[in-house]
């Protein structure tokens, strides 16, 4: 077991968001007196190596990139780039399960596969310490032509799971480069149109079922399905990116529906889904489709989440986005982004990003909580991007990981700039809040120098918080060297 790193407290660093200080003023000057007793927050750093949580907090590492596994030839090594993870309790337990665990790569590798991945691990907690029992398994998606880029996702209703493809190679070309050689179209796809799109996975038999090619291929973050199973919502991390959901014919089945796009009205108060095509050339180019059918356009899609009927979406956002040629061909941009986010030269400037919140019942699509300094401590909020929604101690919250697209205007402090440091941070917000303000969020980690956290999950009872510590600078001590993936306790 690993004791946590104390912080040391930085000054306050001066920072810039993408809204005019006119509008952005009135976003931070509510001061909040947070009543929380779930954890002390951390406080902003400079640069860090360990992993930093607050006092009374501690981990233990899982599953680490290079790891034995065992796969359908024989015995392999863990790929790296952990994402996505998602906990499947043993009889309900909440310290008995399965790890799922997507890889966000795309190497060659003829006994794990070639292309992306993903890992399921039995783990158990003894004697208050979370272990990996048992053998790694790697994932078997020979079945639906090799996956690639295997990034967010979500458990269906049913327990199969999802994990989208977010990238895909431009041309065979580039595949055969890398001396991919298992990887293959499929059902009348190319190569190259054979990645994209959401894979569907039977964690029990620990292979893919199939490529779910109703959803449409784009650059697939993450997706929402309803209880009920009739629809899908799902994300694009691209920009521009639309915001797309599937209706089942019948529920839980993915082979028979159809594909929408959303529209924001003008006022933003609430919006429309556009059928489209679901022919087989209009699926493989979604977004182009819908954005010719006039498609809102946001800044990158990342992670969604559900609470008490409304969806929280990460978006990570872009420094500058060019979106002209995309209106001309009929695409439309969010309200929040042209009164916000707009400059003189046309562009969109929107380095920090932002939660959205989009109503099931009203498709109404709103900026929840903007990214930017935090008056508080001297901190700054940027490019949310992992999200999990837990209820510990009655209480609901948000959990948001942060992925700086950039370490400009401020995101970083200054030392971490000069030398060219990424420091992300993970940050809790108490959904009871109403209309809350970036001094709500509560600092629960600051991520080792380089890495990306994501795959936030709990265990049932809340009291269990896993994470992946996803491609740190490899000059970091270990642990955290390579990807891991993580069992925080404390709660």
């Amino acid at each position: 077991m690993i004791k946590p790193f104390i912080p040391v407290i930085i000054g306050t660093v001066t920072l810039f968001a993408c809204t005019p200080a006119s509008k952005r003023d009135a976003n931070i000057e509510k001061k909040t007196e947070n009543q929380n007793t779930l954890f002390k927050p951390v406080a902003p750093v400079e640069d860090t190596q360990e992993l930093i949580l607050p006092e009374g907090f501690d981990f233990n590492i899982l599953f680490a990139e290079g790891d034995t596994v065992e796969t359908t030839t024989g015995i392999g090594l863990a790929k790296g780039n952990h994402d996505m993870i998602i906990y499947l309790p043993i009889n309900g337990s909440s310290e008995h399960g399965h790890l799922y665990v997507s890889h966000e790569t795309l190497t060659a590798d003829p006994i794990t596969g070639d292309g992306g991945g993903g890992t399921i691990l039995e783990i158990k907690k003894e004697n208050g310490i979370w272990k990996s029992i048992g053998t790694k398994k790697n994932v078997d998606f020979s079945a639906v032509g090799g996956t690639a880029y295997n990034c967010g996702g979500t458990l269906t209703p049913q327990g199969t799971i999802l994990s989208g493809e977010e990238l895909f190679p431009q041309s065979a070309e580039k595949l055969k480069d890398k001396k991919f050689k298992t990887l293959k179209g499929m059902n009348g796809f190319s190569l190259t149109e054979n990645f994209g799109w959401m894979v569907e996975i039977d964690p029990k038999a620990g292979k893919a079922i199939r490529k779910v090619y109703n959803f449409g291929r784009y650059t697939h973050e993450d997706a929402y399905c309803t209880p009920d199973g009739k629809a899908v919502y799902l994300t694009d991390d691209h920009y521009p990116a639309v915001f797309f959901k599937f209706e089942c014919e019948q529920p839980n089945d993915y082979s028979k529906g159809q594909l929408y796009a959303y529209k924001q009205s003008t006022d933003g108060n609430s919006g429309s889904w556009m059928a489209l095509p679901m022919d087989q050339k209009s699926l493989v180019n979604a977004r182009d489709i819908a954005i010719a059918k006039g498609a809102t356009m946001f800044v990158r899609l990342e992670w969604i989440k559900e609470y008490n009927g409304k969806l929280y979406i990460s978006e990570t956002g872009n420094d500058s986005t060019d979106y002209t040629s995309f209106i001309a061909k009929g695409g439309t941009i969010p309200n929040y982004l042209e009164q916000s986010c707009k400059y003189a030269d046309g562009k969109y400037h929107d380095p920090f990003g932002r939660i959205l919140e989009f109503d099931l019942k009203t498709n109404r699509m709103r900026e929840f909580l903007a990214g930017g300094p935090i008056e508080k401590d001297g901190g700054n909020f940027s490019s949310p991007d992992g999200l999990f929604i837990a209820t510990i101690q009655n209480k609901p919250y948000l959990i948001i990981s942060e992925d700086l697209t950039n370490i400009t205007q401020g995101r970083v402090a200054p030392r971490a700039e000069k030398n060219g440091w990424v420091i992300n941070e993970i940050y809790f917000l108490d959904l009871s809040i109403e209309n809350p303000t970036r001094n709500d969020l509560m600092r629960f980690a600051i991520a080792p120098r380089g890495c990306e956290t994501t795959g936030s999950y709990f265990t049932p009872d809340g009291k269990t918080y896993f994470v992946n510590i996803q491609h740190p600078d490899k000059e970091n001590p270990a642990p955290f060297n390579k990807s891991t993936t993580i069992a925080i306790q404390g709660f």
